[in-house]
C-alpha cells in the first residue's frame, strides 16, 4: 500500500501471488468466498433455533437487530484500527500484508476480499460467547453479529467484482472506490459507511489533488 496516490493498485487487478508457499497455510488466509458461507451460515441458524425458546419474537428480533449493529460498529473500527494498521518493517508489516495490504495492491482479486478466517473466528466466536455466556444475553444476539458479518464480506466482494445499477449500490461502491484508489486513511464502513460521518472519516467529503488545485 505504498503505490503512489493516483495509481494505488490501479494496475495490479488479477490473481495475486501466494502469501506461502504451503497451499494449505495460503487458502487459510487467503479464502474462496463460498468459505465463509460454509463457515458461518450454520452459525445463524444454529444460534436462532437454539433462542426460539428464549423469550418472545420481538425481544429475539430486537436483540439479533443490536448484534447487526455491534458488527457495524467492528467493521468500522477493526477496518480503522486493526486492517489499516501498518508497521514499516519486519513481522508485523508481513502480516498486515498478509492480512489487508495484498487487498489494497491486488483489489479485483476475489480471494482477497473475504476476510481470513484468522480474523473473522475469533471475532465471531468472541461475540458470541461473551453475549451468550457473561453477558447472558440471547444467542440471536450472536446470530445477529454473524449475519452482519456474513452480509458485510458478500458485499465487500459485491463491491469489487460487481457492477450494480442500483444508485444507492452504486454510491456505496464508489466510496469505497475512492477508500481504494483516492485516500486508505478515510472510508472504512464499507456496508454501514454512516459511522465514517459519525466519527469524522468520510471521504464523500474529500476531492482529488487536481480538483483543489483546479479551483
Amino acid at each position: 500500500m505504498s503505490a503512489p496516490l493516483t495509481s494505488k493498485g490501479a494496475a495490479r487487478r488479477g490473481n495475486s501471488p501466494a502469501a506461502f508457499r504451503s497451499r494449505v497455510l495460503d487458502h487459510l488466509v487467503h479464502v474462496h468466498p463460498v468459505t465463509a458461507v460454509v463457515l458461518f451460515a450454520p452459525v445463524v441458524v444454529a444460534g436462532t433455533w437454539l433462542s426460539l425458546d428464549d423469550a418472545g419474537g420481538w425481544a429475539l428480533g430486537g436483540w439479533a437487530l443490536a448484534g447487526y449493529l455491534a458488527w457495524t460498529l467492528s467493521e468500522y473500527w477493526g477496518h480503522r484500527v486493526v486492517l489499516h494498521f501498518e508497521p514499516e518493517r519486519g513481522f508485523g508489516a508481513r502480516l498486515h500484508w498478509i492480512l489487508h495490504g495484498v487487498h489494497h495492491d491486488y483489489p479485483q482479486d476475489s480471494r482477497r476480499s473475504i476476510l481470513s478466517p484468522v480474523l473473522s473466528v475469533p471475532m465471531v466466536a468472541g461475540a458470541t460467547y461473551l453475549t451468550s455466556g457473561p453477558g447472558g444475553l440471547p444467542l440471536t444476539f450472536g446470530a445477529g453479529y454473524t449475519v452482519g458479518y456474513l452480509s458485510y464480506d458478500l458485499f465487500h466482494l459485491y463491491l469489487h467484482q460487481g457492477r450494480p445499477r442500483n444508485p444507492l449500490l452504486r454510491r456505496l461502491r464508489e466510496l469505497h472506490m475512492r477508500h481504494h484508489f483516492r485516500d486508505d486513511t478515510r472510508g472504512f464502513g464499507i456496508s454501514a459507511p454512516y459511522w465514517d460521518e459519525v466519527f469524522g472519516t468520510s471521504i464523500a467529503r474529500t476531492t482529488r489533488p487536481d480538483d483543489v488545485r483546479a479551483t
